[in-house]
Order: C-alpha cells, then structure tokens, then sequence
C-alpha cells in the first residue's frame, strides 16, 4: 500500500528557502555618507550654514548605518535568524 504524500518533497529547511538579508540599504547608506563627508572635507566654497548642514547629515547617516549594521548582524547570528 503506497502513501500519497510519498511523492511530496519533504519540507525540510534548505539552503535555497533561508533568505540573507539585502546589502543594499547598507551600501546606499555607505555611499551617501562616504560623498557627504568629501563634500565636507574638500570644503568647496558653499555658505557655512550649508556646510554644517552637510556635516550633520553625514553624521547622521554614519549612526544609521552603524544601526543597521547591527541588526543585520543580530539577525544572522541570531539562532534561526536569516542564516
């Protein structure tokens, strides 16, 4: 006597079924914070109230690149996380 659920794959966790997370954001974020500090280290000839908006937000970016580095990598580490 035969089962029919014999013929269904199993449905074991794969390889192919765990979803890493997307470097995307991480790489945007790098990018922007990486041009915005340039901007400010080169210093081109822009109003100072404009400079330190520049510095601010390449600050800002850098924290939120710090925190997404940081639950990329508590997800992966993270037993039954994304890895």
């Amino acid at each position: 006597m035969t089962n029919p659920n014999d013929d269904l794959p199993d449905k074991d966790v794969t390889d192919k079924d765990v979803k890493s997370p997307s470097l995307v954001p991480g790489v945007v974020l790098l990018i922007l914070a990486g041009v915005l500090i340039v901007i400010t280290l080169i210093k081109p000839d822009l109003p100072q109230w404009l400079t330190i908006t520049i510095a601010v937000t390449a600050i800002v970016v850098v924290v939120l690149l710090l925190i997404y580095a940081f639950r990329v990598f508590r997800d992966v580490t993270r037993p039954g996380g994304s890895r």
